[in-house]
């Protein structure tokens, strides 16, 4: 899953390595050190003149009995939340670094990882957007979602879910609108990709770590 993540590039850093030429003027941009759901965040996005863009968008989208912030990547061509955000509203989420918890028996302290890809900072998450309702303002915003997919051999030990990076590569063939799905970039990085380090240990409940991957 993800459900924390770490933004230390500014907004420089981060144009240079999605292509950006929109957006920047008027976005206030400083580094995060624990972005967490609901809060507002940037995301690149292809404007109405096919030019990469930076836009703040809400993570999370706020439902009856809970807040969803992450969409399976296994049936998300025909999920009924998901299918049309994917066809139409694909975005990169930009990121330095994500924190996971590892569960471990009632009672103990989760211990709190952090992955980072070495040499790709930042890196760039695969994500969905559609327009969604606030129900504390009853206005409609742009919320989104981070993809999530089957783990790899280092974050299997950690968590039962893992973000969907993209390569570098592959950026402007997910963002580039198209009839032809891009399920073939929902892969599982490898391993030998990423790094892995134990930050603390840390009280986060149950709770915390069970709101996703619902739809």
């Amino acid at each position: 899953m993800c459900g924390r993540y770490r933004r230390k590039s500014d907004k420089q850093r981060i144009a240079d390595a999605f292509g950006v030429t929109e957006g920047m003027e008027d976005l206030d941009l400083g580094p995060k050190e624990d972005i967490a759901p609901g809060s507002v965040q940037p995301v690149v996005s292809v404007n109405a003149d096919g030019r990469r863009q930076l836009e703040l968008m809400r993570w999370g989208f706020k439902l009856p009995d809970r807040l969803l912030f992450n969409a399976r990547s296994e049936g998300i061509e025909i999920s009924k939340f998901w299918k049309d955000a994917f066809l139409k509203g694909r975005v990169i989420v930009p990121a330095d670094a994500i924190f996971e918890w590892k569960e471990m028996p009632k009672g103990q302290k989760k211990p709190k990882y952090e992955f980072t890809l070495p040499g790709q900072e930042p890196f760039g998450m695969a994500g969905v957007w559609k327009l969604w309702k606030n129900p504390k303002t009853d206005h409609w915003e742009r919320a989104f979602a981070v993809i999530t997919g089957e783990p790899n051999e280092l974050m299997q030990p950690i968590h039962d879910r893992m973000t969907t990076f993209l390569e570098p590569r592959d950026y402007a063939e997910y963002l580039e609108p198209s009839d032809r799905l891009p399920l073939h970039l929902l892969r599982i990085l490898p391993s030998e990709n990423m790094r892995a380090a134990l930050v603390e240990k840390s009280p986060i409940t149950n709770r915390q770590v069970s709101l996703f991957d619902s739809h």
